[in-house]
């Protein structure tokens, strides 16, 4: 049976009073029935070998800011376990070790785990392998587990289906039983770029995103003037607000960019990020999941504790010699993680407030986001290696956002459809062309931020060894010198934002 938000055992009244980790009347909510057909799986991501490489780098990160395989203190060990969405199954074989009297069981859509039969005897007889979609009901007892956890499903999990789960999981948690939940927002690693189009009314160079409710338009430095154009439901919003000022017709901007056409920028992304948005958008992912979990949690949940936001700077370009040696002098600094992973009770104050306040806290802490750049470049490989286990479902927002021209000489408003645009059908399918251009261009920005060969030569004064350098490297120096050397704001810029909680059943 599908599980949907109409299922939620969630109490008919929740407000402020009722809890404190929210300021959100939950009566008001709407509660309609999921957007996912029973059965469906939702998995943009392709699970390869590369992808499992990393999990198991971040199953040692975690343990080793942790101290532990959980972020709680146990007093002692859990009877019985339940590891959602277990992948290859290490943390769960690493737990049955640990905790040598207690049943684990790991439940995963992917049959991946190791046979039973090559584990040791000692733990393979108290460990279980379950196959199972973790959007429908699960098929376990009521208050058959002591202790489940369930990390980074938010690429797994609808926005609109996270009470259901959550519900569900209390169900099967023994009264004060143990919830552990480490999650990370679906960041889409890139540098802010400064565009040269010249916008109406202004004889300036600016780059401008503008982003509301109904309307997303994002100006490049292609070619023409505006990129893309994406309006819901329906919403007509005129050329004069679009273009920012009434006193300059976008025809005629559009005439002066045409008489000198510009190449497009090979550090703009923001077309593939705004199909990486799209993308969630198509499965109803949320992109904050970190935003959105303490009011989901506090529905089935009364008591819960988390630590700060861990949030990961992007790091810096191999162009940025001066910037990439203070990177590389300070990361030395040491953090103490269990200052870091320091549970405390998720905060009485409004959740937009409270998020802010661990952030500011993670900012102001003595030595703690500095050191963070020791780890910014295996976080970003990370992120990246989950973006790219996504391509093609990247590829089909791309497609719909974009149609077969990705830099429009006017303006287009999709409506509320599926279809892509198809003015000009073409049997090679050009738009494919612009797509890996724009991903080989991505890919090597992100090879060029996440080496440690630039950080090498800038802290150590190396030269370029000899050989054919990589290609990351050759896209970087064919990059034109005003592009390479151009301040880019780096200041707010994250690769990866991630946090744990803990949650109490009463």
């Amino acid at each position: 049976m599908a599980i949907g938000i109409s299922h939620t055992h969630a109490p008919s009244s929740f407000t402020m009073n009722d809890s404190p980790h929210t300021n959100i009347n939950v009566e008001l909510l709407p509660l309609p029935k999921c957007r996912r057909l029973p059965g469906d799986v939702i998995s943009p991501l392709t699970y390869t070998n590369d992808i499992v490489n990393f999990d198991h780098w971040d199953h040692m990160f975690i343990t080793n800011c942790c101290r532990s395989l959980t972020l709680y203190d146990f007093d002692g060990p859990p009877s019985t376990i339940l590891d959602l969405g277990c992948g290859r199954g290490l943390w769960a074989i690493e737990i049955a070790k640990q905790w040598q009297g207690s049943r684990v069981v790991g439940f995963d859509i992917e049959r991946m785990q190791p046979p039973l039969d090559i584990v040791e005897k000692s733990v393979s007889r108290r460990l279980k392998w379950v196959q199972g979609n973790l959007l429908e009901q699960l098929p376990f007892s009521t208050g058959q587990f002591d202790f489940v956890r369930m990390v980074r499903m938010g690429l797994h999990i609808p926005e609109d289906e996270w009470p259901s789960v959550l519900a569900e999981i209390a169900r099967i948690l023994t009264p004060h039983g143990v919830l552990e939940v480490i999650e990370e927002d679906l960041l889409f690693p890139c540098q802010s770029t400064r565009s040269h189009d010249v916008t109406p009314g202004s004889g300036k160079s600016s780059g401008s995103s503008t982003q509301g409710s109904n309307t997303v338009m994002t100006t490049t430095s292609s070619h023409k003037s505006v990129s893309s154009l994406k309006a819901k439901n329906n919403t007509n919003t005129s050329l004069d607000t679009l273009s920012g000022t009434s006193s300059t017709s976008l025809p005629s901007v559009l005439d002066a960019e045409l008489k000198h056409p510009k190449p497009p920028d090979p550090q703009d992304h923001s077309r593939l990020q705004r199909a990486w948005e799209e993308m969630l958008d198509t499965y109803f992912l949320s992109p904050q999941p970190l935003s959105v979990l303490p009011l989901y949690l506090s529905l089935s949940f009364s008591n819960i504790q988390t630590h700060p936001v861990l949030q990961i700077p992007l790091p810096r370009n191999s162009s940025d010699k001066q910037q990439l040696t203070t990177q590389h002098s300070i990361s030395a600094v040491q953090l103490d993680p269990a200052t870091l992973f320091e549970l405390r009770a998720l905060s009485a104050q409004p959740s937009f407030e409270a998020d802010y306040s661990a952030r500011a806290s993670m900012m102001t802490a003595e030595g703690s986001q500095r050191s963070m750049s020791s780890w910014a470049c295996m976080h970003l490989a990370r992120t990246v290696r989950t973006i790219v286990g996504c391509k093609e479902s990247i590829w089909s927002a791309y497609e719909r956002l974009y149609g077969e021209d990705p830099t429009p000489v006017v303006i287009r408003t999709q409506r509320k459809t599926t279809a892509p645009w198809t003015e000009r059908p073409s049997p090679t399918n050009p738009l494919r062309d612009y797509f890996e251009r724009d991903w080989i261009n991505w890919e090597n920005d992100m090879a060029d931020r996440t080496s440690v060969r630039g950080r090498m030569r800038a802290e150590l004064a190396w030269s370029e060894p000899i050989g054919k350098p990589p290609d990351w490297r050759l896209w970087r120096n064919s990059l034109p010198k005003e592009d390479v050397c151009s301040s880019r704001d780096e200041s707010a810029e994250y690769c990866r934002s991630l946090r744990g909680f803990v949650c109490f059943k009463s």
